[in-house]
């Protein structure tokens, strides 16, 4: 589970901005909503951001996504870097190769909290432009004991890097660093390399991390057809989905030989014939959006996932965006889930935990903030969250001006 995220030099991030996923000890917070790791530690099953367009919500998906790219770039790849940091760097600063800063504290091991049975969590840090790593570093916290794993820098005054290693760090070592090309996550090499102590962090990038694809593409229906093939049973589970959004015309849902995902509508007027069948592709875009939404929930439901979604309410009507909120609350278990966007209908009384809620908006530099709705008091007035927050009461609003189109023909005459 992914606890702790930092991010600066990033996109229209400037300063260090932190989100955390850490619920905060409040007894008037639902319970419900978290996952319990230790008795001092919880998890928060479902974070918003939310905020105007522009605001730089995105950045803290796309910095997930350029860590997942590097740590788990095939050695093949000349520079990983280049792909994932290009255009990325603080969009408003003077020195463009100044290099993003990346942090993220993941869970590990559960553990009760005690010395015989710690809580690991891996402190993971990137420093990097599109050319070079320029930092890199992992920690293990073992309950409250910060231990070193290993550490990477690049010194400028004779272009090399010097590494540390922990007492606790397991795999391959100066053989290893000699060989990792200046582009490269050591992270990665070392995993891919039967490092024990790499391999615990990457196995979260590889396998727990799932960060949703934003269109409707042909990747989208091959993950699909795919999630289907190996879960038969979800099927079933797919058009029951479907039914509890107000779908109530699909039959059933198939994967055809040629790997296209097909749905079986009922016919209006005769309900008890076969029905027609229809591919994905032909499908409007609300249902395409549902059905890997829907996939993409399943695979939470039965294993441990970090489910990261931008734009989660494209194509979606309010109500029903409120709803698979709801939905995943109550079927989940272990996993976890951020999503980004513009919609306040997040904001709906008791959708979300207030340490759950995070606000973007711009500052007088124009770079990002991100700050918490558990930020501000309480109040106990008839005022409910989204209303305030469409009064203005936490920021994070657009500033609209008028606009007037001039016609260049009209300029001439």
């Amino acid at each position: 589970m992914l606890l702790n995220m930092t991010i600066a030099n990033f996109k229209s991030v400037k300063s260090p901005q932190t989100i955390s996923f850490e619920a905060i000890k409040d007894n008037r917070l639902s319970e419900s909503k978290v996952v319990k790791i230790n008795e001092k530690l919880k998890a928060i099953k479902t974070s918003a951001i939310i905020g105007p367009n522009g605001a730089g919500k995105s950045s803290f998906v796309r910095a997930l996504e350029v860590l997942n790219r590097v740590v788990t770039a095939d050695e093949e790849n000349e520079n990983p870097l280049a792909g994932a940091l290009t255009g990325t760097v603080f969009a408003y600063g003077v020195d463009k190769t100044t290099p993003a800063t990346i942090s993220i504290d993941v869970l590990l091991e559960n553990g009760d909290g005690s010395d015989e049975n710690p809580t690991v969590i891996a402190r993971y840090t990137l420093a990097a432009s599109k050319d070079r790593v320029f930092e890199e570093s992992l920690y293990h916290i073992f309950n409250t004991s910060k231990k070193l794993m290993f550490e990477r820098k690049y010194d400028e005054s004779d272009n090399t890097y010097s590494y540390r290693y922990g007492k606790m760090y397991r795999g391959e070592k100066k053989r290893l660093a000699a060989r990792i090309p200046d582009s490269a996550a050591f992270l990665g090499w070392a995993a891919k390399k039967g490092g024990e102590t790499c391999s615990q962090l990457y196995s979260w990038f590889t396998n727990s991390l799932h960060i949703l694809p934003m269109g409707v593409s042909a990747a989208t229906e091959s993950y699909i057809a795919r999630m289907l093939t190996l879960h038969p049973s979800w099927k079933e589970q797919l058009t029951n989905f479907f039914w509890a959004v107000d779908i109530t015309d699909i039959r059933r849902v198939n994967v055809r030989d040629d790997g296209k995902v097909a749905f079986t509508h009922v016919y209006i007027n005769d309900k008890k014939a076969d029905g027609y069948a229809n591919l994905f592709s032909l499908e409007s875009l609300s249902l395409r959006r549902l059905t890997l939404l829907a996939v993409a929930f399943f695979e939470c439901f039965t294993s441990r996932k970090t489910l990261v979604i931008d734009d989660f309410g494209m194509l979606l009507h309010p109500d029903v965006l409120c709803h698979l909120v709801e939905i995943f609350e109550s079927c989940n278990k272990e996993s976890q889930m951020l999503v980004v966007d513009c919609n306040p209908s997040l904001l709906k009384e008791g959708l979300l935990r207030r340490d759950g809620i995070w606000f973007a908006q711009k500052d007088h530099e124009s770079s990002t903030t991100y700050f918490s709705l558990s930020d501000f008091k309480v109040s106990r007035g008839k005022v409910q969250t989204r209303e305030k927050y469409l009064q203005g009461a936490f920021g994070a609003l657009p500033i609209t001006s008028e606009f007037y189109f001039v016609d260049s023909k009209e300029e001439d005459k």
